[in-house]
């Protein structure tokens, strides 16, 4: 037998080997990639990344952000952000779970790929009794380090920020602030490269199989062949024909609302918590701090629980692109002055996202046919916690093998129909 030693000499000498002979310049039509992924986002280049660690005959398709919104004839994807926030604390106990592995990486990946995303400023949890309370009762199956009014008052350190009266917060100080979704995924795929990992910045139309060989085609007429493929092509998934079957998700269009900032108060803000504001009986807010945008402005970005069902290609297009009801701004600006005197900001402006809802409330990670797989579904939780999924999916589709520390059954497709 050999021994373990040996062994694992005998495998970093075949990656070698193999790292090579994918370098050499070989057409995409001579290759079969072991693993593809569709989807280029937050997910995607996630579960790419960590295929590649061990196996990198693995392409990664999937188109990069657009530079002209309103001229762009292609699929978004919602991850073109530079505010998400980032928390430990959730009320289901599994998300909690994910944020945490996830937020655990998030210094490494920074370091791995030479791209900064995130910002540690804290988090601020706001609500009524009940939410209140079901978060403490959360963080004692995650633990997370947090503080309370009883410890800790908002108002001596954050005096800006205007709360109703008898609400109740948790504040975590550490592994909690936010994220750029944007740079998170040039991150991703930096690292995935640096794996050897072949990047196609190009749409999938159409997978059929053919001996047992996945060819996957894009919109540029390339066609890619690989062994076992991995969708995860959030909210656009069951739009651009690529499934036989539709997965059992629904897509929900939401509206965001950013005020520029005032000059006098932007270095303030930037230091300032993002902030999740649940009262009860009443809609769900949140609100980033100030972050500066590629544009060169400084903004506060809100937005809420309202949504418009998608249900086709054209609608998810229509939505990014179209304008925001007159109703919805006027709603979420109310919601911003609510939270921060409206004589700090300039002047405000609308956009977009949609989110991927499922029955189960998490991702859909699973074999759907034969060498086929989906992670699809982050139901509003997913950018902070993208990292770990796709760890899991990158797992579940290499080795078959789940984390223990989450039910599986939770994130199949068949509990999700």
């Amino acid at each position: 037998m050999l021994s373990h030693s040996t062994k694992k000499l005998t495998l970093n000498l075949g990656l070698k080997f193999l790292k090579v002979f994918i370098k050499r310049k070989f057409k995409l039509s001579d290759i079969v990639f072991d693993y593809a992924v569709i989807g280029a986002g937050l997910i995607g280049s996630a579960a790419a990344k960590y295929i590649s660690e061990t196996n990198p005959n693995t392409v990664l398709i999937g188109p990069s952000e657009p530079k002209d919104k309103e001229s762009h004839n292609g699929v978004f994807g919602s991850h073109y952000d530079e505010g998400r926030i980032a928390r430990i604390s959730d009320t289901m106990h599994e998300w909690s779970y994910l944020a945490k592995k996830s937020i655990e990486k998030y210094n490494f990946i920074e370091r791995e790929s030479g791209i900064h995303f995130y910002n540690g400023v804290g988090t601020l949890s706001v609500g009524g009794t009940n939410y209140h309370n079901d978060l403490i009762k959360a963080s004692n199956k995650i633990k997370f380090e947090y503080l309370t009014q009883e410890n800790f008052n908002i108002h001596n350190n954050y005096h800006h920020i205007q709360l109703p009266e008898k609400s109740k917060y948790i504040f975590e100080p550490k592994n909690a602030g936010y994220i750029s979704a944007r740079n998170l995924v040039k991150a991703q795929k930096n690292i995935f490269k640096s794996n050897d990992g072949k990047y196609i910045n190009d749409l999938v139309v159409n997978i059929n199989k053919y001996n047992n060989i996945f060819n996957v085609e894009t919109s540029k007429n390339v066609t890619i062949s690989a062994k076992k493929i991995l969708i995860s092509a959030g909210g656009f998934s069951n739009f651009t024909n690529i499934l036989k079957d539709n997965l059992p998700i629904g897509i929900k269009g939401r509206t965001t609302l950013l005020g520029e900032i005032n000059n006098n108060y932007i270095d303030d803000l930037k230091k300032y918590p993002s902030i999740i504001h649940k009262p009860n009986n009443a809609e769900d807010i949140y609100c980033l701090p100030a972050i500066t945008y590629p544009n060169g402005k400084t903004y506060i970005k809100i937005g809420w629980s309202h949504f418009i069902n998608i249900t086709s290609y054209n609608e998810a297009i229509h939505w990014f692109k179209g304008k925001i009801d007159s109703k919805e701004k006027n709603g979420l600006l109310e919601e911003l002055n609510t939270i921060y005197d409206k004589k700090m900001f300039s002047s405000f402006h609308t956009d977009h996202c949609v989110i991927t809802w499922t029955k189960t409330k998490y991702p859909i990670i699973d074999e759907i046919e034969k060498n086929m797989f989906v992670s699809v579904g982050g139901n509003g939780h997913a950018a902070k916690s993208s990292d770990h999924i796709g760890f899991i999916s990158a797992k579940y589709i290499t080795t078959g093998q789940w984390d223990k520390n989450l039910n599986r059954k939770k994130f199949t497709l068949k509990e999700n129909i």
